[in-house]
């Protein structure tokens, strides 16, 4: 006989751990390093070679230099003008933005990047040039004017990825132009930086040089100071 007071043993109902996934891992996004860009370097070292020249000179262009733009500046222009921008024009805007005016009391007058009478333009300068809408007379189509003087421009081609700078004559009418001579954009610079070494004295009452004709003799590009 069984006892009604025995215990009925129930069946164990064993239940699966419970487990957390873990945490994941976070995969840092890659960083973007740039290029190595030998044609920008080239420009950004060449500017400093003319700073340390106007520096030494006393010229006042060495403290009225306005900074660089940046890259989303430059890459508007691109979108504006429908043509990709030389590199070492990228990097001398990147560089030099222009120059500050000098106000006397007598005129307004712009400190000249070298020998001649050029004057540094503004990036804005340029595209309201090279889109006929500012003062001064318009450039020609795809050509970017970095450096201007009275009638004539020193001028970028766009969409080509060499910054050969075009010397321009143009027309009053803005209907014509002649080119003179044509060099690459470091080259120009540079012989500028080593005639203000070797052959060039600043004016501080007209912000622009005169060149030593005999010390020019043994510069390779002369004319590159005319």
């Amino acid at each position: 006989m069984t006892s009604s007071n025995t215990p009925v043993e129930r069946p164990r109902v064993v239940r699966a751990a419970r487990t957390t996934a873990p945490p994941a891992v976070q995969t840092p996004a890659p960083v973007r390093v740039p290029a190595p860009d030998p044609d920008a370097d080239r420009i950004v070292a060449v500017v400093e070679r003319l700073r340390t020249q106007w520096t030494r000179s006393g010229a006042d262009i060495a403290s009225r230099l306005r900074p660089g733009v940046d890259d989303a500046r430059l890459d508007a222009v691109e979108r504006q003008m429908g043509l990709l921008v030389p590199r070492g024009a990228r990097a001398w805007w990147r560089t030099v933005d222009g120059v500050d005016p000098v106000r006397t009391a007598f005129r307004v007058s712009a400190p000249t990047v070298g020998p001649g009478g050029w004057v540094p333009l503004t990036l804005e300068e340029a595209v309201r040039r090279a889109t006929g809408r500012g003062p001064g007379l318009a450039s020609p189509p795809a050509l970017l004017p970095v450096f201007a003087r009275d009638e004539e421009l020193l001028a970028v081609r766009l969409g080509s990825s060499r910054a050969v700078v075009e010397q321009l004559v143009l027309t009053e009418d803005g209907e014509s132009y002649q080119h003179g001579w044509r060099v690459d954009l470091h080259d120009l610079l540079s012989t500028w930086a080593d005639s203000l070494l070797a052959a060039v004295i600043w004016l501080p009452d007209t912000h622009d040089w005169v060149t030593d004709p005999f010390a020019l003799q043994a510069l390779p590009r002369a004319e590159l100071l005319d």
